[in-house]
């Protein structure tokens, strides 16, 4: 007796007094390309579902030479930024049949070098990766043996590899254009990962529109060290007990503007009544503050899609997709807290 959830598509065959070729074509959905009878076709399917049956992947694997799994790395999956972006890569995967494993390197380049060998050792097809945005090396060397790769959300100046991501620029420079507008000119940024280019992009916008606005440097401030809440928390505080205490900060992520969101409530204060504030990176909660937020949002589904399709062109063998750097314009949500001053 054959039981549940073992048998292989040799004893499958056997159970159904048919040729392993003719249950392999009906399984591969391949029944009326061969002529296989509907009544065949239904006792193959009806019997393969009774006895719980599963292709072998590992052989199917070596047939093929391939693992039909991709390698998905993020540097923190509890920010809801990366869950959100692994998301989106995965179910744009599923679509095409393969399986996603997550690695997350805490934003640690030491962890995601292990993590990019452990994958490798797996076999996995291809590597989808948002790096921790310090080095490159390790990715160049990757990318150059041959196996597939695509960077998200964070890139490297003067590199390119494969990637997608936000237009950071021109969502910073939208930002900091709409303080501006509102009459503030005593302006705090909180910034993240100093080392990192989405981090420099986003002061380079900041720092632009200040320009244009004639809006003096000592008028305005750069702090911060993370994309943390700690970071948010701490440099917030501080701004909030200064001598030259802001009228708005911008927060360069999601994490960060939490913290901002606790400074702000431990020191006693209400946005946007005495601190007005915006975010880089759109939530699901950011609508739903006691004061809406103002936020950048970035397009985390085109940057699924767009990584998905950048990673599939180079495991098919077709050309790399041009630009190799693939540019996704962000877009403001205007809400409640952002309170216009007079100039």
């Amino acid at each position: 007796m054959i039981r549940k959830g073992t048998i292989s598509i040799k004893e499958l065959a056997e159970q159904l007094n048919l040729s392993v070729t003719t249950v392999s074509r009906v399984l591969n959905g391949k029944a009326r390309q061969y002529r296989i009878k509907e009544e065949t076709e239904k006792q193959v399917k009806t019997t393969a579902a009774e006895l719980n049956y599963a292709p072998n992947q590992f052989a199917r694997s070596l047939k093929l030479a391939k693992s039909e799994t991709i390698g998905v790395i993020v540097p923190d999956i509890s920010n809801p930024f990366f869950a959100e972006i692994f998301k989106n890569i995965e179910r744009e995967l599923k679509k095409h049949g393969y399986a996603v494993f997550v690695g997350d390197s805490n934003d640690n380049t030491e962890e995601e070098i292990k993590l990019i060998h452990h994958f490798v050792a797996r076999k996995v097809d291809g590597l989808v990766m948002a790096p921790v945005g310090v080095s490159s090396e390790h990715l160049n060397k990757i990318f150059r043996s041959g196996l597939p790769l695509v960077l998200v959300d964070r890139t490297f100046k003067k590199e390119t590899l494969p990637t997608v991501t936000s237009d950071n620029y021109q969502g910073s420079y939208l930002a900091a254009t709409e303080l501006l507008k509102n009459g503030h000119r005593k302006i705090a940024l909180i910034q993240g990962l100093k080392q990192s280019q989405p981090n420099t992009d986003r002061i380079n916008g900041f720092i632009d529109a200040m320009k244009e606005w004639n809006n003096p440097e000592q008028n305005y401030s750069i702090v911060g060290n993370s994309f943390t809440i700690d970071n948010g928390f701490e440099q917030t505080h501080r701004l909030l007990n200064s001598k030259k205490k802001p009228t708005a900060i911008f927060a360069l992520s999601n994490l960060i503007a939490l913290g901002v969101l606790k400074g702000v409530a431990h020191n006693g204060l209400n946005i946007p009544d005495d601190i007005s504030l915006i975010s880089f990176d759109e939530q699901a909660y950011s609508a739903f503050l006691n004061t809406p937020m103002t936020t950048i949002e970035q397009n985390k589904e085109e940057m699924g899609r767009r990584a998905v399709q950048m990673l599939l062109a180079q495991i098919n063998g077709k050309p790399l997709i041009k630009p190799a750097i693939q540019l996704i314009e962000t877009s403001m949500h205007v809400r409640a807290s952002i309170k216009k001053r007079d100039v």
